[in-house]
């Protein structure tokens, strides 16, 4: 039981990964809008708690948004505690 809770979990923490790094590579390069509002629309929920506390910090920038590499950054740290605390 508590290896397909790892995986399930694995799987999910992966899964918003990879959609991260298709938005950070997706600002670097023109995509059409249709897919840029699907990626929007995908990682905002997660990202917009980010964004508000960036606000508040030294990384508040109007030039870069730091919100995506460290929604990856937390992203690993909270698969790490995860994955001690089942397995």
């Amino acid at each position: 039981m508590n290896i397909l809770i790892y995986k399930t979990f694995y799987v999910f923490f992966n899964v918003i990964e990879i959609i991260l790094f298709v938005y950070i590579i997706s600002s670097w390069f023109p995509i059409p809008n249709g897919i840029k509002k699907i990626l929007l629309t995908l990682i905002n929920p997660f990202l917009d708690p980010i964004r508000f506390l960036l606000k508040r910090s030294i990384f508040n920038t109007s030039v870069s948004d730091f919100s995506p590499i460290i929604g990856i950054v937390i992203l690993s740290y909270l698969q790490n505690v995860l994955s001690q605390l089942i397995v």
